[in-house]
């Protein structure tokens, strides 16, 4: 029997330092926030990465250890049964969090969420791929236009050039970025968050996020609503640690 891929048994990828030119192409579904699309020079690293999405199983053993609990839990893990995932969901990527649910995870294990930046040189590479395994959009290499999640360990033949596992579809992945309205005296009223990596799932029309083979310079920018409304069934996370 295969063992349960645990966050104890998570395997972090090391990422040297490197710099690069920063371009992304972005869709905005609300709201009137803009941010630098660059082309800008970053740099990236020295870092760890995960090598896989946080699992089921990894966020479970989170709250065993940490007695987490969100201030307001409306849609927070609602596909869980009786405080645990169903038996088979241990190995996918745990869904119906929200951005701040994700980072309690990350700080508990001394990590973080990555920056865009970061992600995206994470799932393209030194080379700057289009997509994680190359230039073309090839869905065969990645969970798109299905019907259900697969497990975080699903198609190795589209890992990015580090070896990091569905970079593109599978689930939406939250970054830290955050964003605010720059109108002036509002600066506070409306929360913007980024999304990377396209999912599964097909949207039946513009408005919705839409899933399949986004590229890796690809963002989605999300309002964010309340918790009620910021726990999605097609969004995960994985997690960056600093390193020397």
């Amino acid at each position: 029997m295969r063992e349960e891929i645990t966050m104890l048994k998570q395997e972090l990828v090391k990422i040297e330092r490197d710099s690069y030119i920063y371009r992304v192409v972005h869709r905005i579904m609300e709201g009137d926030c803009q941010m630098n699309h660059g082309p800008e020079l970053v740099t990236v690293g020295p870092l760890l990465a995960q090598k896989y999405c946080v699992t089921n199983a990894m966020y479970y053993e989170f709250i065993r250890e940490s007695g987490y609990q969100p201030k307001n839990p409306v849609n927070y893990l609602k596909h869980w049964e009786n405080g645990k995932y169903r038996p088979g969901q241990e190995d996918l990527p745990v869904v119906n969090i929200s951005q701040d649910d994700a980072r309690a995870y990350a700080e508990h294990y001394g990590m973080r969420l990555p920056t865009e930046a970061e992600w995206q040189y994470l799932a393209a590479g030194p080379a700057h791929l289009k997509y994680p395994w190359g230039n073309n959009k090839e869905y065969a290499r990645c969970n798109v236009y299905g019907e259900q999640l697969e497990r975080v360990d699903s198609h190795p033949e589209g890992v990015s050039p580090f070896g990091l596992y569905n970079m593109c579809g599978n689930v939406w992945e939250f970054t830290a970025d955050c964003m605010h309205d720059h109108a002036p005296g509002h600066e506070d009223d409306h929360r913007f968050i980024v999304l990377r990596g396209g999912s599964y799932y097909t949207a039946p029309d513009y408005w919705h996020a839409e899933g399949g083979a986004t590229p890796n310079d690809y963002h989605l920018k999300v309002h964010q609503l309340g918790d009620a409304m910021n726990r999605y069934e097609t969004v995960g996370f994985r997690c960056v640690k600093e390193c020397d």
